[in-house]
């Protein structure tokens, strides 16, 4: 049993599984005049709580079998937030965790690590508002049921500032009692800088005879409370003041504040708090001559982990990004000195997996790439979503001022180029800027430039590789792979200009173009009696995810007036991992008009059999990365034939793409593989080429039309497999 009356000081409660943070809280309150009673878990707790309870409650949220807001909840079934206060103590600082403390009764939040002086002096005050509380509700009850019904303070005073009359709303909390204000000037009573507005607003209602407003805010026990005052003339020499507290109505501004210069998923400062924070920094860069350094970090192959395991797990890693950076990541470990302790690391989200870190006040590079090298090894621990390992990696670019832009947006201009030289190196890793990387970015600009210009023009054209059956050679298909004749660059590798088109989005008009063009020229190839076998375009994930990309396949389908039956669509595993609903019904609806669907690249993802089985899936495409091990490598022989007994077990068709050499296809004829694709049987060829293949119907399997080295790698033809962001 708890009893007030058996001690002088006031009691506090501390309810915590850790005895070290009990420990540590113990000796705080002790020091600030508190009498401490322990608990070292909920249920202790909810025994100990008698009557009269403690004074104060010092509560953990994260506790073994009963939790934190479970006691406060059953705890405010029988006492208020009055008479018995409640400061939640933990390390969850999320939003929702202190929406759910507050809601289940809180007065106060803590959170880890603890300022103990801090802490101490904000259980006085919590107690002190509690104890003010419980005498404003008592007076309340006292009062005349109009004057309840009045939220606002009403006072009379004459014109130098004399309490006459007082009435307390219900809605507010006056700074003194009424018996310390009536007869004594306002001037003594209340602080300097509120007295001498209220003073001219008496002022001036006298002289001017107008209703007068002054806003201004007081200390009080629970913290700074605004009010707002109307100063009324009442008679020649008096004044009657209505003062509201306007608090609330300032929090929700706060709050609405809050919405616009804080990232809602991370808790960081967004794009706008982070251009205005910047400015700041450079200001003060500039008046004490100081340099200043802008990082501009990039989670590397954050789409892939986005479109295979979903938005949700997505969103939880950037969460747990944001949070490793602000709990790991910290001046001091880099260097002591004052000037940077005080101003410190700024971090904030752009949006996407975009983040920053200003590092003010530095005097070298040394620093800045100390800081850039922690926080990529920071993130290149691995991250724990659900029961799944996920490693990442990022790519960081620098910017300095003065030597890399005066202004917030030339530095960020140039830190985010400095970011994509990065991945441009191979990604994981840091790049300062320097002049030549604009260079390389209009470069870059001017690529998606003409690749805009190059779909416009028709400087885009579709070569073609014939696709074989296992058994006896036979042409069952061509895969359509794009070629680019650029006007003064001639010949374009798709590797240079796929990533650009990706990353533009460009790649989604490309990628309807290739299908536009290869469904007519299987129309053409069926008119001249030249094609009886399947015409395969890749799909990428972006293209797939557009608005009406399923509806315009089938238009194309129905506009060209080729077979359904001799279209095949080439998915990537990523699409299956995270698909919507619409895009799965929409797949069945061309497969039941009669278009084929493949999975390429198979084996490289993270797709498992629940995930096939969701797709009308006809046919698994070893990746040639596999094939090319053959037939020596262990481990490709391994999942080569793997791949192959699983599509068979599923009654599914396999291919392998990339065949090259003669012991390769004997490996994959062994294993049963059904179709073959590769260099041994023939390099892409122009349309009329392939016309010819056809109309022979079949290759060789002991090699066929030409040679590896007689062409590019299929593979670098192929525009519209997933690749990582550039």
């Amino acid at each position: 049993m708890l009893s007030n009356t058996a001690h002088a000081l006031p009691t506090a409660l501390i309810v915590d599984d850790d005895y070290v943070m009990r420990m540590l809280e113990r000796e705080t309150l002790a020091q600030f005049g508190f009498d401490v009673l322990e608990a070292a878990d909920g249920e202790q707790a909810l025994d100990m709580l008698d009557d009269p309870p403690p004074d104060l409650l010092l509560l953990d949220l994260e506790m073994p079998g009963i939790d934190g807001f479970e006691v406060c909840r059953r705890l405010r079934q029988r006492w208020d937030m009055a008479r018995v206060p409640v400061i939640v103590v933990t390390g969850m600082d999320d939003l929702a965790s202190i929406n759910q403390a507050y809601e289940s009764g809180a007065n106060d939040f803590v959170a880890k690590p603890i300022n103990w002086p801090i802490l101490g002096h904000r259980a006085r005050y919590v107690l002190r508002s509690a104890q003010a509380a419980r005498q404003l509700s008592e007076l309340k009850e006292k009062q005349a049921a109009i004057m309840r019904a009045i939220p606002d303070m009403i006072f009379v005073m004459d014109w130098q500032g004399t309490y006459l009359d007082y009435k307390q709303g219900y809605a507010t909390t006056a700074f003194v009692a009424a018996n310390e204000l009536l007869g004594k000037n306002m001037a003594a009573v209340l602080p300097a800088e509120v007295a001498r507005p209220i003073q001219q607003g008496i002022e001036l209602a006298l002289l001017r005879g107008h209703l007068q407003t002054v806003l201004y805010k007081l200390p009080m026990p629970d913290g700074n409370h605004h009010y707002e005052a109307r100063i009324a003339p009442n008679g020649v020499d008096k004044v009657v003041i209505v003062v509201r507290d306007i608090t609330t109505q300032k929090l929700n501004e706060d709050k609405i504040r809050r919405l616009a210069y804080f990232d809602t998923l991370t808790g960081m400062p967004n794009r706008q708090s982070f251009l205005e924070r910047l400015d700041q920094e450079l200001a003060r860069a500039r008046r004490n001559h100081r340099q200043l350094a802008l990082l501009f970090l990039d989670l590397d192959g954050f789409k892939r982990i986005n479109d295979t395991l979903g938005h949700s797990a997505g969103d939880y890693l950037l969460q747990a990004v944001a949070e490793r950076m602000k709990e790991k990541l910290r001046a001091g470990d880099f260097v002591a000195r004052p000037a940077l302790d005080e101003s410190g690391l700024h971090f904030a989200r752009l949006g996407g997996d975009e983040f920053t870190v200003v590092l003010p006040d530095v005097d070298e590079t040394h620093t800045v790439s100390m800081v850039a090298t922690r926080l990529q090894a920071l993130l290149a621990q691995p991250f724990l979503i659900g029961t799944q390992e996920i490693m990442v990696t990022s790519s960081i670019g620098i910017a300095l001022f003065p030597a890399d832009g005066d202004d917030a947006a030339t530095l960020l201009k140039h830190a985010d180029t400095a970011m994509y030289h990065a991945k441009d190196q191979g990604r994981n890793n840091w790049q300062l800027y320097h002049r030549s990387l604009t260079t390389q970015t209009t470069a870059r600009m001017a690529l998606e430039s003409d690749i805009r210009k190059g779909l416009e023009r028709g400087e885009f054209c579709l070569f073609y590789q014939p696709q074989v059956s296992a058994a006896d050679g036979t042409i069952v298909g061509v895969e359509a792979l794009i070629r680019w004749q650029h006007p003064q660059h001639g010949m374009v590798s798709p590797a240079q200009f796929i990533p650009v088109a990706e990353e533009s989005g460009l790649i989604v008009p490309m990628g309807e173009w290739v299908l536009q063009a290869a469904c007519r020229q299987l129309l053409e190839w069926q008119q001249r009696g030249g094609c009886s076998a399947r015409v395969a375009v890749n799909v990428s994930a972006r293209q797939l995810r557009s608005p009406g990309f399923l509806d315009r396949v089938a238009a194309i389908i129905a506009e060209t007036g080729i077979s359904a039956e001799q279209l095949e669509l080439e998915l990537t595993e990523s699409i299956l991992m995270d698909p919507e609903s619409r895009q799965v019904q929409g797949l069945y609806r061309l497969r039941a008009l009669g278009v084929h669907f493949a999975i390429d690249d198979f084996g490289t993802g993270y797709s498992s059999l629940s995930y096939i089985k969701r797709f009308p899936i006809g046919m698994l495409k070893i990746d040639q990365s596999f094939v090319r091990g053959l037939p020596d490598g262990a481990n490709d022989a391994g999942i080569a034939t793997a791949i192959i007994a699983m599509a068979r077990s599923l009654d599914l068709e396999v291919i392998a793409e990339g065949v090259e050499t003669r012991q390769q296809c004997e490996f994959l004829l062994q294993a049963k593989c059904s179709k073959l694709q590769g260099y041994l049987f023939s390099r892409p060829l122009p349309p009329g080429e392939v016309e010819i293949l056809l109309r022979h119907g079949s290759i060789p399997l002991t090699g066929g039309h030409t040679t590896p080295s007689q062409a590019l790698s299929d593979k670098a033809c192929n525009p519209l497999q997933e690749t990582s962001a550039p």
